[in-house]
């Protein structure tokens, strides 16, 4: 039988998180060197975008197959054979001086990211019990390596350095790791049965809310990455070029919107984990904020105002938005983890492939028209999920009570931090009743709340619960203040 440890599941964590570290490396590092790139390749930036846009190409091509293959064969054959291919991408981009050949090695870039994807999101829903809370960290290790290369690239250039170091360094990190994942142990893989194997839907005929929710988050599969994409390719330059800022400036623009999306994920992981907000809503608030700070970002010729919008676009648009998205249409059809994973990225690959296209041709009348095209595609994604947000309401009114589970989480949550609350006060008055010599038991006390609460209770059919939860309550106190005195009084 599979089961895992705690410490297995922290080993296997900090590997998979690893993985995305350097991820959050590989995303930029191609964008963050358009310079000495086409400057080794005899080309013009914009044709350093194009072959950027290989890396949507491979996820494209290789999205399905590979959470196909998740499914089947497992998680951990799927990861390896990513990280092994990001190593190759990394290494090889510094021995070619072909631009055609770089082409080539971006779509086995994406090849990798597909393979990554396909094989860490259903472990870590696996290892978690289906809470998507561990998998929105991904995001956080991604945006741990997007903040760390635009100052080490900008630090290097300021110094002379050679560009292909961060290369090197990306490589190795992820071969020293596949050695240790190779022999790490992976949660158990429900395999799904032979009739649901070729097919997302296995059941009866679909409702127009449920179509409506697959084409919907499917489309956020493309939007969500690439206003994310289309940002971090062009901020820099944007910077430089439009708003004049000094080369450190333009690259720390980037590092600040990592950072603010390092404080995004702590945000929704911790709204996630505390159920403090429905996430239909959570999707609607943070796409609707990215896209005012995006128009700030774009409109704004003041460099303070920049910067402080930079971090805030990264909070709300980069800060595991994408990753709720993900768990969201995961939820929907757990047979299917990776399969789903690989649609939603699929769509991710498209944007992947599209956006450095676009952009290239926008930049060649201006750095500006490149960035503010993100302005279309954050709009878009914002009304998609004021539709979504509809539409999930409607889902889950279909179910009888998935609505009332969500609400009572959060009732759950308040409940217990109220009751550390009042443990923590009971312990103070059953210490000062130590240090006074008196009794923990005060029966008019204890008739004193028993009396309150149920001329408070306006259930009148639930009262004896009412009544019998609070001496529970109240008899746990006692135990506690009687544990306390009997622990003195051994000192």
């Amino acid at each position: 039988m599979n089961v895992m440890t705690k410490a297995n599941k922290i080993r296997l964590s900090i590997s998979l998180y690893l993985n995305y570290f350097v991820h959050g490396i590989g995303l930029l590092i191609l964008t963050q060197n358009m310079r000495p790139l086409s400057s080794e390749w005899g080309t013009s930036i914009a044709t350093v975008s194009y072959v950027i846009s290989g890396v949507g190409i491979g996820r494209l091509l290789a999205y399905y197959l590979l959470g196909s293959l998740s499914d089947r064969i497992g998680r951990k054959k799927i990861i390896l054979f990513g990280m092994i291919s990001y190593s190759i991408f990394f290494i090889g981009i510094l021995l070619t001086k072909d631009f055609k050949v770089a082409y080539l090695l971006a779509i086995l870039a994406g090849v990798a990211n597909s393979a990554l994807d396909s094989g860490t999101y259903p472990t870590f829903l696996e290892m978690n019990r289906n809470n998507g809370a561990a998998s929105i960290l991904i995001k956080a290790a991604m945006s741990i390596g997007e903040f760390v290369l635009p100052l080490y690239i900008g630090l290097n250039e300021n110094l002379g350095g050679w560009y292909g170091l961060s290369f090197i360094f990306a490589a190795a990190l992820l071969l020293i790791n596949a050695a240790l994942i190779s022999r790490s142990q992976f949660p158990l893989q429900v395999k799904p049965e032979k009739t649901e194997q070729h097919r997302l839907f296995t059941k009866g005929k679909l409702s127009k809310t449920k179509v409506g929710l697959v084409a919907i988050l499917s489309l956020y599969g493309y939007t969500s990455m690439a206003v994310m994409i289309l940002f971090t390719q062009w901020i820099t330059l944007y910077g430089i070029d439009v708003l004049h800022m000094s080369n450190m400036q333009a690259h720390f623009l980037l590092s600040l919107y990592s950072v603010g999306s390092i404080v995004g994920v702590l945000i929704v992981f911790t709204i996630l984990k505390s159920a403090l907000v429905k996430e239909g809503t959570l999707m609607v608030i943070m796409n609707g904020l990215s896209l005012l700070f995006l128009l700030t970002v774009c409109f704004s010729s003041n460099h303070l105002s920049v910067t402080v919008a930079s971090f805030f676009f990264g909070v709300t648009a980069a800060g595991g938005i994408m990753q709720v998205g993900l768990t969201i249409f995961s939820s929907m059809f757990p047979h299917a983890k990776g399969r789903v994973t690989a649609i939603f990225f699929s769509f991710g690959s498209i944007a992947s492939f599209t956006v450095p296209i676009f952009t290239g041709l926008l930049s060649t009348s201006g750095t500006a028209y490149a960035l503010r095209s993100d302005l279309v595609i954050a709009s878009f994604s914002f009304v998609l999920w004021i539709i979504g947000h509809r539409l999930l309401s409607l889902s889950n009114d279909q179910t009888g009570y998935e609505t009332e589970r969500s609400q009572i989480n959060f009732i759950d949550y308040w409940i217990l931090k109220l009751l550390q609350w009042r443990f923590k006060l009971a312990k103070s008055i059953g210490m000062k009743k130590m240090n006074q010599g008196q009794q923990v038991l005060d029966p008019f006390r204890e008739k004193e709340i028993i009396s309150r609460i149920d001329q408070r209770v306006k259930d009148h059919e639930n009262r004896d619960h009412y009544q019998e939860i609070f001496q529970t309550i109240l008899t746990n106190s006692k135990q506690c203040q009687t544990n306390l005195q009997e622990k003195g009084r051994v000192k």
